[in-house]
């Protein structure tokens, strides 16, 4: 389980994660483990995952081996990537591809935010990809995390500090959340 956000505000873009796993309803703190950070830097951008632990080993291989395809400066660009991303799911990581029955396409089974140099954006697992213009939050404590966002983003100035702030509420208050804080810091192009 994740708190992950992204906060732009004043030339800047913040992603901030915990770095907290959950394994058969515990709570496994990032003490106890090596990989404990859920953001991986591709090029320019970062990305922060939220979910299956498995898809941060896919992405980072992804990354490794096809860095010229992970194109990440728009929602086109992102869309096309994560297209190729479910190929790759599929062939090469042999990903289960079913959720339900009603559901529209397959599931790459992967919930990401996506920053760099151009903004914001969600790519959720039917690869449907949102821009967003100030913050947004994903994983268990995306609620809490949200409304921290919502409460303190006039109110301060940094980006950098907002995105703390929201993490440090959904890591108070989501049993499945805990620090240390992960950060990683953009100037908007």
């Amino acid at each position: 389980m994740s708190a992950l956000v992204a906060v732009r505000k004043h030339g800047d873009i913040v992603i901030a994660s915990d770095s907290a796993q959950t394994e058969d309803g515990m709570l496994v703190a990032a003490e106890y483990y090596v990989n404990n950070n859920k953001i991986v830097a591709c090029g320019e951008s970062y990305i922060g995952l939220v979910g299956w632990s498995c898809t941060q080993d896919i992405i980072e291989s992804l990354v490794r081996e096809h860095a010229s395809k992970m194109k990440l400066a728009s929602r086109a660009e992102i869309f096309d990537t994560f297209r190729f991303i479910h190929t790759q799911l599929k062939d090469e990581y042999f990903i289960e591809t079913a959720e339900d029955k009603d559901q529209p396409v397959e599931s790459s089974q992967i919930g990401a935010l996506i920053v760099g140099p151009t903004g914001i954006f969600e790519i959720e697992s039917y690869r449907t990809v949102t821009e967003y213009t100030k913050f947004w939050a994903l994983g268990s404590g995306k609620k809490l995390a949200l409304g921290a966002l919502q409460a303190v983003y006039e109110l301060m100035d940094s980006a950098e500090d907002i995105a703390l702030t929201a993490v440090k509420a959904a890591c108070a208050l989501d049993d499945a959340c805990a620090e240390p804080i992960y950060l990683h810091h953009i100037t908007i192009n």
